[in-house]
């Protein structure tokens, strides 16, 4: 169904993690942080509700004094191409940097501002892995949720012509980011909730992507699972699974938002180095579709992607499978079906969609489905099944 590119396989991995500054309290090392890198004028990207609940004013009592400041907190949640596009001509190029503050929009948004800002047009010009053709304004990312990871990562997303895809440069990828639990302590369950499933769900795939050794040179460093990769994507599936439960149900225990916060940005390093799957493309394009939640979008197309991928993926599974234990206990007798039936587990506890249908979407809506999804050729690329025509039954029992 996807022909195979002629490209050359490359058994060298490459690692570009910028600078992060991790842990209760970071966030009083960004006046620093920023001044360390030269940074006097500074665009701050957020959203509406980081300024109802005082984040922004934090951030910017912190600021006060040391740094020229200017605001925008009108960044929309699951933004569309066309709100970036509106926005080119209200702010000149002549920051230093753009500070996305808030969830993974924000985030996004701050990035996607500043290819236009720097190299013009429209943000649909961006579409093709590396088609932005150089530097960019450096981004500086402060997240204040545990889910996309956006703080590590090479990509700005956003839905256009009704599917939602992404700009991916190595250029854009974030100059440091300040990630500080303490900023995600007041989450509502619902955020935490699907944010989360998100961060999960990149952990996942980082670590069940095709092969670096089968996978062409790119533009972007969605290399392939790799050793580099495969570490992190681990660690950071162990810490959520063992937070991700607790983060929604008690979001006061600062331990699970610690565990949360290290393993969403764990995981957007692992995934940003090795790329994800067929869950991903599904749900990006079943999120163009029906305008939901992203995370919401991932638990409906979970059993989807992940049976299509079973035979490829049973070594692995049955390796998460075994971190699937009571806190940090591992499994001793773990089985590719558990990791599958865990999950499903978990999407029913946390009142989660569990197929498209619970969002809207009718068998009729499957070859649609299908074709959005061939679209999503960043993530289906490191797929680790390439997709061949009996994808199109799986999304039909599926939905």
């Amino acid at each position: 169904m996807l022909a195979e590119e002629d490209a050359i396989m490359s058994e060298i991995i490459t690692f570009s993690p910028a600078t992060s500054v991790f842990g209760f309290g970071a966030l009083r090392r960004l006046p620093d942080t920023l001044k360390l890198r030269g940074f006097k004028r500074v665009l701050i990207i957020t959203d509406p509700e980081i300024a109802r609940v005082g984040i922004l004013q934090k951030t910017l009592d912190l600021l006060k004094g040391s740094l020229s400041v200017e605001v925008f907190d009108e960044a929309p949640a699951e933004p569309h191409s066309r709100d970036v596009d509106q926005q080119k001509q209200r702010f000149g190029s002549d920051f230093d940097a753009l500070l996305g503050l808030g969830g993974g929009s924000a985030m996004d948004f701050a990035k996607a501002m500043a290819i236009i800002m720097t190299h013009g047009g429209s943000l649909g010009d961006y579409l093709e892995e590396g088609s932005v053709p150089g530097p960019v304004i450096p981004v500086v990312c402060v997240p204040t949720t545990s889910g996309t990871g956006s703080q590590n990562t090479q990509t700005t997303v956003f839905t256009i012509e009704g599917i939602k895809r992404g700009a991916s440069s190595e250029h854009v990828r974030p100059a440091v980011s300040i990630v500080d639990p303490e900023l995600t302590m007041g989450l509502p369950a619902t955020v935490t909730r699907n944010s989360g499933y998100d961060a999960l769900m990149h952990a996942c795939e980082s670590f069940l992507a095709r092969s670096f050794l089968q996978v062409p040179e790119r533009a972007i460093l969605y290399q392939g699972s790799n050793p580099f990769s495969q570490g992190l994507a681990l660690e950071a599936f162990r810490s959520i699974w063992a937070s991700y439960r607790t983060a929604v149900s008690d979001g006061s225990s600062r331990e699970a938002r610690f565990g949360m916060s290290l393993g969403s940005h764990l995981a957007g390093l692992a995934f940003s180095h090795s790329g994800l799957g067929l869950v991903h493309a599904l749900a990006s394009s079943l999120g163009g579709m029906i305008d939901a939640p992203h995370g919401v979008c991932l638990a409906a197309c979970t059993q989807i992607g992940f049976s299509y991928n079973f035979e490829t993926c049973e070594n692995k599974y049955a390796v998460l499978a075994g971190y699937m234990g009571n806190g940090n206990q591992r499994s001793s007798r773990p089985s590719p079906k558990r990791f599958i039936d865990n999950l499903v587990g978990l999407i029913s506890d946390l009142d989660l969609p569990s197929k498209p249908s619970e969002l809207g979407l009718r068998k009729e809506d499957a070859p649609k489905l299908l074709k959005n999804t061939l679209v999503q050729t960043r993530r289906i690329k490191t797929n680790p099944r390439p997709l061949d025509d009996e994808l199109l039954s799986y999304i039909e029992k599926g939905i």
